[in-house]
Order: structure tokens, then sequence, then C-alpha cells
């Protein structure tokens, strides 16, 4: 019944997107494994012997595949990263193969001179080439003392939330909810009882029905406020309903929230850092070139400030019209800084 889970996250200023930039065989993977289903490979998954790295795994038109090419493709796709190998081994390979046939066949008739592919080749080399050079920069200027000043700043700024640990029986029925609330009643044990009764049987989670800390935004409203309600130690003598059945709930603890360690948001830090500072080596470079910006309507040169605004006095006056007719929603970067588990 949790909404899901509250990672530590970055909320970009509106407009902002990252695009990231996946060969083909990188998208023809993602597809084909996609078609077959990760969930089916339960069945098939193997234990991969040690091989040698540079171990011949495949010939496609007399050229030889090696394991760490394969190794290259699959760690190049955030989806598939975390993944055991032997997880995707089979199907990455296979659409590996698939997408060198097909880029065998597409260099064989020229299509490297295409206009269009050139083209595109060139933004490609653009857009790598841009990355490059900014993570070179970043990984410069990415010290831990200046992760931990933004990391302290974050922590500062948390407000800590009532949170509380409980326990939860879930059955199908009002009846085998009161029948429940009976026997504890009687003094049967809660963790005993949702052993035996719920059917919440996720294998992720704690026993006798614990579901850890939550703050009340995490759960759905039935189930929160219900919980939240009941005092430390006490069970509710009214089943709860919800889209997934009926509860019966148990508070076992109240507390307020606390900020999570370094460790657990150190991500999201780095990604915070990266997105200010890239903006910062920009402007950085941008100071130092030799630009020139004309307005499109009079053809005069304008005048660049600080804030390397570029916009003739015509055009921020429409834009100042607008921001004042629409409502404002965009928010500064910041870390979302979630409860301590």
């Amino acid at each position: 019944m949790k909404k899901e889970k509250k990672e530590a996250k970055i909320i970009q200023e509106k407009g902002t997107s990252k695009k990231w930039l996946l060969g083909g065989v990188a998208i023809v993977a993602i597809a084909a494994l996609g078609y077959w289903g990760l969930s089916r490979q339960g069945d098939n998954t193997f234990s991969l012997p040690t091989m040698d790295k540079s171990a011949v795994i495949a010939t496609v038109g007399g050229e030889d595949v090696r394991l760490s090419e394969l190794e290259k493709v699959k760690n190049s796709i955030p989806q598939l990263k975390d993944i055991p190998m032997q997880v995707v081994y089979n199907q990455l390979l296979e659409a590996y193969i698939n997408n060198k046939i097909i880029l065998d066949q597409a260099k064989k008739e020229g299509l490297q001179n295409n206009p269009d592919v050139r083209k595109a080749l060139k933004d490609a080399e653009d857009q790598i080439l841009f990355q490059a050079y900014l993570a070179k920069q970043l990984q410069a200027r990415m010290t831990p003392d200046k992760l931990q000043e933004i990391y302290q700043q974050e922590v500062k700024n948390f407000v800590p939330q009532d949170e509380i640990r409980a326990r939860h029986i879930l059955v199908s029925t009002q009846k085998e909810a009161n029948d429940i609330i009976v026997q504890l009643k009687a003094g049967a044990d809660f963790a005993t009882l949702a052993d035996k009764y719920s059917l919440d049987k996720d294998p992720n989670a704690l026993n006798g029905g614990d579901l850890g800390y939550f703050t009340k935004n995490m759960m759905i409203p039935e189930f929160a406020d219900a919980a939240f309600k009941l005092k430390k130690g006490k069970f509710s003598t009214t089943p709860v309903k919800t889209a997934f059945g009926w509860h019966v709930i148990k508070v076992e603890d109240i507390r307020k929230s606390a900020p999570p360690t370094y460790e657990e948001v150190e991500d999201a830090v780095k990604a915070k850092f990266a997105e200010v500072t890239a903006a910062q080596i920009i402007q950085e470079e941008r100071n130092k070139a030799q630009v020139k910006v004309f307005d499109v309507f009079s053809g005069q040169e304008v005048s660049q400030p600080a804030s390397s605004s570029t916009s003739s006095p015509a055009q921020e006056k429409e834009v100042e019209n607008m921001d004042q007719s629409e409502e404002t929603d965009e928010e500064s970067m910041v870390v979302d800084i979630p409860a301590q588990k």
C-alpha cells in the first residue's frame, strides 16, 4: 500500500532535461529485452563461467565478437547496468548480433556517405565532445569538501516529519479482519497472526507484517489516516478498508524522521553539484569567448550583460508580460532528502 519508495532525487528547473546518447546496439537491446521480458528469464538463468574478457563468444560475417564488447554494451544501458550478465546474456547477445548484421549491411550500401547520415554523425560527435569536456571539468572540481558542503546545507534545510513504524494484517473480507481483532483482544501475538493470515506476502517485506518506518504521505490515504490515529503499542479495533482489502494495523513506534546519511544520498548530491557546476563552467567559457549577438529585428548588436541575456528590449518586455500572466512554478534545484529508514 505504499505509494512508492521515497528516494533521493534531483528536482530540476522547469525546461531542463538530460539527453542520454545511446548507441544503436543499446537501443536495439532495450527493445529486444522489452519484447522477451526480463521476468521470463528467471527460468533460463545460468552461471557464466569465469572467462577471459577477450574470449570470442560469436562470429558475424567472419568477424569475432568478444565478451568485453557485450559487457561494454550492457554497462552503457542504464536499465541493464545493475542486472547480472547471466540474466540478460542470451537476449543481449542476440540483439548485438542482429544490430551488427544491419550495421554491416548499411556500410556495404554506403549509407555512411549519405548527407543526412553524415550530418547526424557530426551532431552526435559534437554532443559527445560537449559532454566529455564538461565531464573532465566536473571531475576536476568535484572534491569531497564541496560535496559535503552541499550535503550539510541540505541537512540544515531538512524538515523532520512524523513517522511511525507499523505492522498490518491484510485479509480479503471484513469478517476475517474482525475475527483477527477478536484474537488480538484475547492476547494473540500480532506478528504471529500476520505471518499466518496476511495476504501481503511481499518477499522483500519484514516478517510479521512489519512495514518499517514511513511518513503519512508514503501510504494511501485510507491506510495512513487510520495508522496515524493510533497510539504506540495499539492496534486498530475496526477493520480498515482499502483497494487492497481489509487491514488490521498495529503501531510499534512513533518518532520524528531523521535525515539520511551522506552515503544514502551521495548520488543525488553529486548530481546536484554537476548540474549547478556545469552551468558555471559554461558561463565561464562564454565570458572568455568572443561572442556577438545581433537583434533579429533591427540587425543591431545587442549588449550582453553578465547574465548572458541576448534578448532585445522588446523581447524582454514580452517575456516580462508573459511571466506576469502565468503562474511561476519553477523551483531551484534541490536534493529531496527522504526520511532515514
